[in-house]
């Protein structure tokens, strides 16, 4: 019953958090997402909430998985945007 209950909550916050949980066209995880199941949350911990200093883990292991999932989101969204728009304005320099 406990497993069910965790597949449940695990569906749940992979549908909630889509654009942390990248999925592939035909539904497989795709290259990253594999990535980050094998190092699992120390990665995304580490990285961007812990800002790669291994001191401050154990105080964001602290917060509310919510606020935690959130901040990753607007992370990801933020660089993806950033990326774009640096992208962008490369290839107007270059018509330039």
């Amino acid at each position: 019953m406990a497993q069910f209950f965790f597949v449940q909550f695990r569906d749940r916050i992979v549908d909630g958090y889509g654009g942390l949980f990248g999925t592939a066209a035909d539904g497989q995880l795709d290259a990253a997402t594999n990535f980050s199941r094998k190092y699992g949350w120390y990665q995304s911990i580490f990285t961007s909430l812990a800002q790669n200093d291994i001191r401050r883990i154990e105080d964001i292991t602290k917060l509310n998985v919510h606020k935690c999932l959130y901040a990753l989101e607007y992370m990801k969204e933020k660089a993806e945007l950033e990326a774009k728009r640096i992208k962008q304005n490369f290839k107007w320099a270059i018509k330039v």
